[in-house]
Parts: structure tokens; C-alpha cells; sequence
């Protein structure tokens, strides 16, 4: 299985050493290059780019994904980022939210 993982801090990085482990093809996206710890996950492909943007996430290929992931830690981008997804593609969406007071009119209005 192939999985995008939005957000290489230590969240998505965990994530995706445990995908790794288990036999999946990760890639891990951000925005910030200071996030692009290649050493960190050397069996991952690595994209810097912004996964709130639809360009982003089709140079990633993400129709070539069967998960996405939104784990930046920024509950804002992780929503956008899984919105995208669902509306761009086919694969199961997954996003960490820790406020969770912002997912109730999100899932009303987009019937996620």
C-alpha cells in the first residue's frame, strides 16, 4: 500500500517508520525544509511542498496513494489538506485534529 503522509514532524515521521516497518511505500510532504529530515526515514520518498495546495498534492501523485494522512500539527492545514484529498482523489482520508470543537460544522458541511 502506498500512503502520503502530510506533516514530517515527529508525528508524521512515526508514522512513517511504522508504515516502513510493515512492508508500505511512504511519502512524507511539508512545506517547511527544516521538516525535510531525510536521515530520519531514509526508505521514504520525500516531498517539500505545501499539501493545503491542490497543485502540491498532484505533484505528489497522489491518485497513485491508497491513504493520505494530515498530521502537521496544525489542525487548520490538516482539514484543507483532507478535504483536497477526498475531493481529489479516491484513497481513504485520515487527519489528526486536537481540537475537536473545529470538526463538528467541518463533517456537517462536507459530509466527510
Amino acid at each position: 500500500m502506498r500512503v502520503a503522509i502530510a506533516g514530517a514532524g515527529n508525528v508524521g515521521r512515526a508514522i512513517a517508520r511504522e508504515l516502513l516497518d510493515n512492508g508500505h511505500q511512504v511519502l512524507l510532504i511539508d512545506k517547511d525544509p527544516k521538516a525535510l529530515k531525510l536521515e530520519s526515514v531514509p526508505d521514504a520518498e520525500w516531498l517539500m511542498a505545501d499539501a493545503c495546495e491542490i497543485t502540491s498534492l498532484d505533484a505528489a501523485h497522489l491518485n497513485t496513494c491508497q491513504v493520505l494522512v494530515a498530521a502537521t500539527g496544525d489542525d487548520k492545514a490538516n482539514l484543507v489538506t483532507s478535504l483536497l484529498g477526498k475531493l481529489s482523489t479516491e484513497c481513504h482520508v485520515l487527519s489528526l485534529v486536537l481540537i475537536t470543537q473545529k470538526m463538528s460544522g467541518f463533517l456537517t458541511l462536507h459530509g466527510a
